[in-house]
């Protein structure tokens, strides 16, 4: 074999790890924006639910159930324990706390778990 040839080899190997290591790195990207953004709709959908559910009285364990539906319909692995409503009517609040994990490309292998909480409590807009 060539030295140039020897070159050659050497480069393609470097470029092809590079390639492998940025296609880790959006991997990982990927999955880190779509659990922020699925969160992101989530804190959204519970600061409508609050104001409506706090305005017609809707007791608790329905609110719950609204919430829990609403995670599930985003593909958010959330259990009954993990919400917490509590009052009612204009004192309605809604806690929620969660984990999700970011995995690693091929393996599916958990390196990296995002915390995600809220707290909502009705606000009188009027």
């Amino acid at each position: 074999m060539t030295e140039k040839a020897s070159k050659t080899r050497v480069r393609l190997i470097v470029l092809m790890l590079w390639i492998l290591l940025a296609a880790f790195y959006f991997s990982l990207a990927y999955d880190y924006i779509i659990a922020s953004n699925k969160d992101k709709e989530l804190d959204t959908y519970l600061q409508y639910i609050v104001e409506v559910c706090g305005d017609d009285h809707r007791p608790n364990k329905e609110v719950r159930t609204l919430v829990l539906t609403r995670a599930e319909e985003l593909m958010i692995n959330l259990r009954g324990d993990q919400v917490a409503v509590s009052g009612y009517g204009q004192t309605l609040k809604i806690s929620v706390s969660y984990m999700v994990d970011i995995n690693m490309p091929i393996l599916r292998q958990s390196i990296y778990r995002k915390v995600f909480q809220h707290e909502t409590a009705y606000r009188n807009i009027r």
